[in-house]
């Protein structure tokens, strides 16, 4: 009920602070349910909203091969992953195919959200966009920061950020920024900093 209420009121803020745009019916019920991410076709942009989970990578899979003409991924509100295996498995095939992503003016991204966003051949982030960053965890980890940085469990995400062209200085600077349980949201010096951004 509480997320509801909650969901309910983005959707207001939204449609008075520049999300109007890409509002439609189907994303207000995703961002008000906090359900599974989709992508919503919007002409030559795909509207994506809703927590990553393990059908990611089968969403971004019909996304490419029914829609060639989309370039464009407008994270407009993913506030995570559950399933870090297929974020990064469904962020490469956003690459390998040469899709953009961009946060809208007002768009929030955070956690896993982020790191799918570092994906996009083009990167764009508008002003007034929220982008969160923290450590991770998971059932045996309760926080990688506190894990030695020559430890293996760091090279999945140092290998994928090498990849997408985006120093290693910004995955140690991400877990290290907030605790799992907490949030830090980059300033525009920190997005130019670590190259999130293309243009």
């Amino acid at each position: 009920m509480v997320l509801k209420k909650i969901g309910a009121v983005l959707v207001i803020i939204m449609m008075f602070t520049g999300f109007s745009v890409y509002y439609s019916e189907r994303i207000s019920e995703q961002i008000s349910s906090s359900k599974p991410a989709i992508f919503e076709i919007q002409g030559d942009k795909a509207v994506m909203v809703g927590i990553i989970n393990e059908n990611i990578v089968l969403e971004v899979e019909n996304l490419v091969t029914s829609h060639p003409n989309v370039k464009t991924i407008v994270m407009l509100n993913v506030p995570g992953s559950v399933n870090s295996y297929a974020n990064l498995k469904a962020a490469r095939i956003v690459r390998k195919n040469n899709i953009s992503t961009i946060v809208p003016k007002n768009g929030y991204i955070a956690s896993g959200g982020t790191v799918f966003f570092c994906a996009g051949v083009n990167r764009t982030i508008e002003e007034g966009a929220k982008v969160g960053v923290h450590s991770w965890k998971n059932d045996i980890i309760k926080d990688a920061s506190k894990i030695p940085k020559e430890s293996s469990v760091h090279k999945p995400y140092v290998e994928y950020f090498n990849e997408m062209g985006i120093s290693n200085e910004f995955y140690w600077f991400m877990i290290s920024s907030a605790p799992s349980f907490g949030m830090h949201y980059l300033t525009d010096y920190e997005i130019k900093k670590y190259g999130l951004v293309t243009n």
